[in-house]
């Protein structure tokens, strides 16, 4: 496994040696010597065995470069190497080269995988990781933006919504475990990491600069306000140092010496390391801005451009449509549901303007925005989990699984909300040491009238990503396949939720709501215009915003970060009305094949307690399960 299996290769080493120590002190005579027993033949492993043992190491290998990743996930040390908690990945030149021979030697060796001798389950982990593979290779190609050793990423490392300056901030406050003083030793031995990890994170954006490849002036003016939001409070007074403060609290045997103690070290730490990292980067970042360019698609990298938004659009759902057929698609569903909201509108005696006038018209009318205050932002909190509650006392009549862990609704940070979206969610880790988090984005409560409220907790919250992600992680899957992400089937799986909650009666005798999930809906198909729009057809960044926020009916503020989001993430938000489509069409077909014999709770088994998968997997594995139910 090259570079990055060397602690592997150590321990192996290190039994050896231990091995050989512990023969007797005095070497037998000839006499005494016998002849060496006969080795036992090793066993010989099944297909299914090999990509099981496959899976464990390509798993190790990714795990102990990322030990971000390992946090996030929450495994044991056995897997992500020992006092991983205490370190950051790399972000430079050498890290993404090793990142690349690991990915190489990944899809070597599954090539060395019969597939037709593979059974079960194990068809669909050879097809998902094969899959991702050769996407990571392909992606890989370009220079430029990092790389990785499966499935495809952003063109850029630091945006207004990605960088290293937003992620490990959110990893040491919600991802790092403390539960003891080791783990207080941790989080600082971390701080002190901050300085390394933004010097490369510098030689990469600088050389991706060499390369004339910026992300566009205003998402680098947005990585560059987060950072001066970030360091504008004194060291001891950013959540770095409060957050650590709160939580040590809770650590049995500290006293309070301790805490103080551990407290200061990390104000020390962030004033010292962390702050200095973030204003070099803000240079380095400033001193960019001279070349960036107010475009938004990557069409203006010529070529290059076009070839990497083929593979984004590819890679993100579309199959073999081209951007040209994706724009055309977008456009019939914006017209369709357009026409379904037209019908509910006239039917609430609404009939004067556009769709998009006359829906924003009901979000302004008295009492149907909570008041900007935090008063009233944590009354909309107690609200969105009074509605995960709601929905759940349905879900069995829907779902043959239910997830175990829990979910919660969570405001994004005030620091964050700025340059982030209106909503995401975090899964909860392997170790459930915390629950699935719903973050909403609160800066300004009007972004949320009431009645788009619901459709935002079922994408976000069940029975969308937390369904998905939480009956993910406890299927028992190989860790590696937990570790990959596809938004064709997690986004689309998300919006389709939406969908099931109108069919499980959530929005009965609730209009308003009802036409709140058409209009999600509908921003969904807008994507897919807005993002071929400005990638392929070289739209502008505000010929963009004009054009969403005619069609939803959206604040100009919410359309601007989603739009800025879609220029620095090709591909990405198409996935999720190709991925509605899919699954659409996939029950659609097993309910006309299997008719009577068509269960919905087993549907949607089939779909989630498998995992995350591109789409043409998940088609032929719904195809083989029609066929089992059929009795072919």
């Amino acid at each position: 496994m090259r570079n990055l299996n060397k602690p592997m290769l150590a321990v192996m080493s290190g039994l050896a040696m231990m091995s050989l120590a512990a023969c007797g002190e005095r070497r037998p005579a000839p006499e005494e010597q016998q002849a060496p027993a006969a080795e036992a033949p090793a066993p010989v492993l099944t297909a299914n065995e090999q990509l099981e043992a496959m899976a464990s190491r390509h798993a190790a290998a990714v795990l102990q470069s990322s030990p971000e990743l390992a946090s996030f996930l929450g495994v044991s040390e056995d897997i992500a190497g020992a006092g991983y908690r205490a370190r950051l990945g790399g972000y430079g030149f050498a890290a993404f080269e090793d990142v690349r021979a690991l990915n190489e030697d990944f899809l070597q060796d599954v090539r060395s995988i019969d597939r037709a001798s593979l059974s079960g389950p194990a068809l669909v982990t050879y097809d998902v990781l094969r899959d991702a593979y050769q996407t990571a290779a392909r992606r890989n190609q370009f220079s430029f933006g990092g790389a990785t050793p499966y499935a495809s990423a952003s063109p850029y490392l630091v945006t207004q919504l990605s960088g290293p300056h937003l992620y490990l901030p959110r990893l040491m406050l919600t991802q790092h475990r403390l539960e003891s003083r080791q783990d207080a030793e941790d989080y600082i031995s971390r701080l002190a990491e901050f300085s390394r990890v933004f010097d490369e994170t510098i030689e990469t954006v600088t050389g991706d600069g060499a390369q004339l490849v910026t992300p566009p002036v205003f998402a680098i003016d947005g990585a560059m306000n987060s950072i001066a939001g970030f360091t504008a409070a004194a060291p001891a007074d950013n959540p770095l140092v409060k957050t650590f403060a709160t939580k040590l609290e809770d650590i049995d045997g500290l006293s309070e010496e301790d805490r103080s103690a551990l407290t200061a070290r990390a104000a020390e730490m962030v004033e010292a390391n962390v702050y200095p990292a973030y204003t070099r980067l803000a240079a380095a970042l400033e001193n960019l801005k001279f070349q960036a360019s107010a475009d938004a698609g990557i069409w203006r990298l010529g070529d290059e451009g076009a070839a990497f938004y083929a593979l984004a659009l590819s890679s993100y759902g579309a199959g073999g449509m081209t951007a040209d057929e994706v724009h055309d698609l977008g456009l019939s569903e914006v017209e369709r549901i357009s026409g379904e909201m037209d019908a509910i509108l006239k039917a609430l005696g609404l009939t004067q303007g556009s769709v998009a006038e006359r829906f924003s018209a009901i979000g302004k009318r008295e009492g149907m925005r909570y008041p900007n205050n935090d008063e009233a932002k944590e009354e909309l909190l107690t609200d969105l989990n009074g509605q995960v509650d709601e929905i759940m006392a349905r879900a069995g009549d829907w779902f043959g699984t239910l997830p175990t862990q829990q979910v919660e609704v969570r405001r994004i940070p005030v620091y964050e909300q700025d340059s982030s979206p209106g909503g995401y969610y975090s899964a909860a880790p392997l170790d459930g040491s915390r629950p699935g988090i719903f973050w909403i984005n609160l800066k300004n409560t009007a972004d949320w009238p009431k009645h788009m409220l619901k459709t935002l907790t079922y994408h976000e919250a069940v029975p969308g990503h937390h369904f998905q992600r939480s009956l993910e992680r406890s299927a028992g899957l190989p860790l590696i396949r937990t570790m990959l992400g596809y938004s064709e089937f997690s986004e689309g799986w998300a919006l389709y939720a939406e969908q099931v909650a109108a069919e499980m009666g959530m929005y009965a005798d609730d209009p308003l709501g009802d036409l709140a999930r058409l209009q999600s809906e509908l921003f969904r198909a807008t994507r897919l215009v807005v993002d071929t729009g400005l990638h392929h057809k070289q739209w502008t960044r505000e010929q963009a915003i004009t054009y969403m926020q005619g069609v939803t009916g959206d604040t100009h503020d919410q359309v601007t970060r989603e739009v800025e989001r879609y220029s620095v993430w090709p591909g990405q938000a198409c996935a999720y009305k190709l991925g509605m489509l899919k699954i659409n069409e996939l029950r659609n077909k097993a309910e006309e094949a299997l008719g009577p014999d068509f269960d919905i709770r087993e549907f949607h088994d089939e779909v989630l307690l498998t995992g995350a998968m591109p789409l043409p997997v998940l088609d032929r594995k719904v195809s083989a399960w029609i066929k089992k139910k059929q009795g072919a």
